[in-house]
């Protein structure tokens, strides 16, 4: 069993348009980044408290990276 240095989970601070969580967890999971912001925003309209409270968590807790 191998396992990789990659991390799937930051915040891209290259191609962010809020804080770079939506575009951090495209790229480190292969989506395309509209894939990611537009499940954002249908959970923000879906779940509106709970994706609130999961974003600016994720955009304080996730570390970042410039590239």
């Amino acid at each position: 069993m191998s396992y990789s240095d990659k991390q799937s989970f930051y915040k891209d601070r290259i191609n962010k348009k809020i804080s770079g969580v939506c575009a951090g967890l495209a790229n480190g999971n292969g989506f395309p980044v509209w894939s990611v912001r537009l499940a954002a925003v249908f959970l923000l309209f879906m779940f509106p408290a709970a994706a609130l409270l999961s974003y600016f968590a994720a955009a304080l807790i996730l570390p970042s990276r410039y590239y």
